[in-house]
């Protein structure tokens, strides 16, 4: 006679949908925290899970109202505020982002990537002596061996150089342009040009010093150098056109995949953009050169700077996630399939 298996309880579920997560099966995954948390709704962990699932798969809205009922189970649980943070900054409520990074950094203070976090985004409002701090804290706490040291490294360069240009002098009186006397006019100014509007976000991000290119096709260039050779980033990219109103940045990882080592890359870039929410992963064939690509259409709209922010975010998470993966595989350490594993699990 043929033996069944018994049906699943709420863990049996939690526990297969983290399974198909590590497996990259984000479907697959949400169907069965969906089925835990039918079966158990007042338990925290599917709930959590399904909002890590729900942000891997670009659905913010869904994750921000599963780690909302999560804290409503248990409003201590620091993860929870953590991963809604990162949620409410990548949909643009950067005030909620800093509440939500600031509770749980009181309930956990021992999270070096919740410092990091929150460096990030103290630097987007123009904190830089706040982002400086939390840098500072999170590469004092981390292990010697936490993944995201050599990132957090070359962003606290970053904050630094940033917080020097913050703390210029003002420029005096005497070199100020006189007052006229001709009446005001009533005539409201011009919003400023979508370039306008990105360098002015660039320079807030610490990239104020970009190497700028305008080029014969219209568009302009910024190229923003990555010095530290223990960064996995060797330069980020941004090109506009104001034409067809479009924005593109790249980050170029520092490495190059050998030949030897370019098929498996290869199958690492289509399992890294499957389900991938926002932007992809390309691989020049010739070269081995891998980059992260993201891309804004704002055609007929007002550029704003949340735009920009926002997929500037987007590139900095993704690269955050991945650069470890991506290493072990060009170095041979681990296949496609397992270091993605390993990163999307770091995720949660």
């Amino acid at each position: 006679m043929k033996k069944t298996s018994a049906p699943l309880d709420w863990a049996g579920f939690t526990n297969r949908g983290t399974e198909r997560q590590e497996a990259g099966d984000l479907e697959g995954a949400i169907a069965d925290f969906t089925a835990a948390i039918e079966l158990s709704p007042g338990e925290l962990a599917p709930r959590y899970n399904r909002g890590n699932a729900r942000a891997l798969s670009g659905d913010l809205e869904g994750a921000f109202a599963d780690y909302t009922e999560a804290l409503r189970i248990s409003p201590e649980f620091a993860p929870a505020h953590q991963r809604r943070g990162l949620a409410r900054q990548r949909m643009g409520d950067l005030e909620g982002a800093m509440r939500d990074l600031d509770t749980a950094l009181r309930l956990d203070s021992t999270d070096p990537l919740a410092h990091g976090e929150r460096a990030a985004l103290r630097a987007l409002i123009g904190d830089f002596d706040g982002a400086v701090s939390d840098a500072e804290r999170a590469l004092e706490i981390a292990p010697p061996d936490w993944k995201h040291r050599a990132g957090t490294h070359t962003l606290l360069e970053t904050l630094r150089e940033a917080q020097a240009r913050s703390k210029r002098p003002p420029t005096k009186k005497a070199d100020m342009p006189k007052k006229t006397t001709k009446k005001a006019s009533t005539k409201k100014a011009a919003p400023p040009s979508a370039v306008e509007v990105l360098e002015d976000v660039l320079g807030k991000a610490g990239w104020g010093n970009a190497e700028r290119t305008d080029e014969p096709d219209g568009f302009i260039t910024w190229l923003m150098r990555v010095d530290e050779e223990e960064s996995p980033v060797a330069a980020t990219v941004v090109r506009m056109s104001e034409e067809i109103e479009r924005i593109v940045l790249y980050v170029f990882f520092r490495a190059k995949a050998k030949k030897a080592r370019r098929a498996d890359i290869a199958e690492f870039v289509m399992r890294a953009n499957w389900d991938l929410g926002d932007g992809n992963f390309e691989m020049d064939l010739d070269t081995g050169e891998v980059r992260f690509k993201i891309s804004l259409d704002y055609t007929g709209t007002l550029l704003s700077p949340l735009l920009v922010r926002n997929i500037i975010l987007d590139a900095m998470d993704v690269t955050e996630l991945y650069s470890g993966a991506l290493e072990a595989v060009m170095s041979g350490k681990a296949s496609p399939k397992d270091a993605l594993a390993a990163a999307e699990e770091g995720f949660h």
